[in-house]
């Protein structure tokens, strides 16, 4: 109503402006600035005030300016027709005027609904969740649409319905696979797959605002954009589920494997050995050696039974470090001894500055590393060879190398060598379960620190653990905490 007042005002307005000019500028030209004013509101407020004007112009230009003055009685049929004339042009230039204004705030329209839409499909792009998907959509309604309480509805979920949602209607929306409207502003849009439609979108739009083909078609795309997202969540995580038994498989394959070869192997020998000796039919010197051989098959087993315990443990997070400052050279000796009693034979070179500092570590678990460090280069490279432990400082590290004059490494896949069951070696009669990698790797990251591998020059293979410094105390902060 208030543009229609205004429509006639400009009317008045317009005469009034031009009053002054009446038998100073020919009825033509008053009539064109009669149809500028119409052009204005038509331009401005649509096409019910621009019709409006053009016939308040055209009776004030009857009224006011066409002979005789004042009066709506026109004797000269030239003047009628004019007046008719620029009746018709009004209103024929108000209704385009109105209608490309419609068009243009269409037009305008499309453009925020396109914006909006692409800003959905980029916030869902980086969603993860069915719950971040639901509310990005829920947010996206809201802007756009004034939507309330809008719900992404899997087929055949079980979560709450608020009225007038019903596992009938919403059965009934499945199957009939189009925009669907409910009562006082429920839509219910099921989003179709390459199937049959899975989840269904439902929201409530304001009293009051209709659902026309624009919000129809709004709705549709967002739909369709939401359906993409949530496809690519579910084949996100059919792919990491399928993954997931992938790998559970390929280690319990690896576990039976090794339990069956390199466990059952030992196993047997030690059997062997004990009915020999509960036979009682070898001699005293035969005795000892099968004594010395049940003794190491035993500490094998124990060996690859604590390197799966270790393994399981690093998987499940659950290692609690007991660390403390402590001279690393204490742990390379208790290590060297453990190593002596299982090799007695073998050479291994050390090479140790006197002057290396503290490192905060956990004793045990050091040990460990370089327990498996060591029995991986003697077990993989000849008798008759030096294994070489070098520590040194180079910067805010302390390494420790421990190289041997083996075969080397593969030219391509050493990191796969610190994998889970990766032998150097897949086929080979070096016992192991090829763990001893995997487990030092994961006790020095949990260290902070790293474990590399490299070929050396000359031939054969080093291992290079590296430990953080750190910034050890001076003995009067020790003597104080102690």
């Amino acid at each position: 109503m208030r543009n229609y007042l205004l429509a006639l005002l400009v009317s008045l307005g317009s005469t009034l402006l031009m009053l002054p000019l009446q038998g100073r500028v020919d009825l033509a030209s008053i009539a064109l600035l009669y149809v500028l004013g119409v052009v204005v509101i038509g331009s401005r407020y649509g096409r019910g005030p621009a019709l409006a004007t053009a016939l308040g112009s055209s009776l004030c230009y009857a009224h006011v300016f066409v002979p005789p003055l004042f009066s709506l009685a026109i004797l000269a049929s030239g003047h009628l027709l004019a007046i008719l004339v620029m009746l018709g042009v009004a209103l024929l230039i108000g209704h385009l005027t109105a209608a490309l204004k419609t068009q243009a705030e269409q037009v305008e329209a499309r453009e925020r609904q396109a914006r909006a839409l692409y800003e959905l499909a980029r916030c869902l792009s980086a969603a993860s969740t069915s719950a971040e998907i639901e509310e990005e959509v829920r947010y996206f309604l809201e802007r756009t649409l004034q939507a309330r309480n809008s719900r992404i509805l899997a087929e055949g979920g079980s979560g709450r319905l608020a009225p007038p949602l019903t596992p009938e209607l919403l059965h009934s929306a499945f199957e009939g696979g189009q925009l669907k409207l409910v009562g006082s502003g429920l839509v219910l849009v099921p989003m179709a797959t390459c199937a049959r439609p899975r989840w269904l979108l439902a929201c409530w739009l304001p009293a009051g605002n209709k659902v026309g083909p624009a919000t129809r078609e709004l709705l549709k795309t967002a739909a369709l954009v939401v359906t993409v997202a949530l496809q690519r969540m579910h084949f996100a995580e059919v792919a990491q589920d399928t993954e997931v038994r992938r790998a559970a498989e390929a280690l319990r394959n690896s576990i039976l494997s090794a339990l069956s070869h390199d466990l059952r192997t030992p196993l047997t020998v030690m059997v062997g050995l004990a009915e020999t000796l509960a036979l009682g039919k070898a001699s005293a010197e035969r005795q000892r050696s099968m004594l010395v051989a049940l003794r190491n098959q035993a500490l094998f087993i124990n060996q690859q039974v604590t390197n799966l315990l270790d393994m399981a443990r690093l998987r499940s997070g659950s290692i609690e470090l007991n660390e403390a400052w402590q001279p690393v050279e204490d742990v390379i000796g208790s290590t060297l001894r453990l190593v002596k009693a299982h090799w007695k034979d073998r050479e291994i070179t050390l090479d140790i500055p006197p002057d290396l500092p503290p490192l905060y570590f956990d004793a045990v678990l050091i040990e460990r590393l370089l327990w498996n460090l060591l029995e991986n280069a003697i077990k993989f490279s000849p008798a008759d060879t030096p294994v070489e432990l070098v520590v040194r400082q180079a910067g805010d590290w302390v390494e420790v190398i421990v190289c041997d004059w083996g075969p080397g490494l593969p030219p391509e896949g050493v990191e796969d060598l610190f994998s889970m069951f990766r032998r150097g070696r897949e086929e080979s009669n070096i016992p192991g379960v090829g763990l001893g990698l995997a487990i030092a790797r994961g006790f020095a990251g949990v260290h902070g620190g790293q474990v590399l591998a490299e070929n050396r020059m000359g031939g054969g293979a080093c291992f290079r653990l590296r430990l953080p410094a750190g910034s050890p105390p001076v003995l009067g902060e020790l003597e104080e905490s102690l």
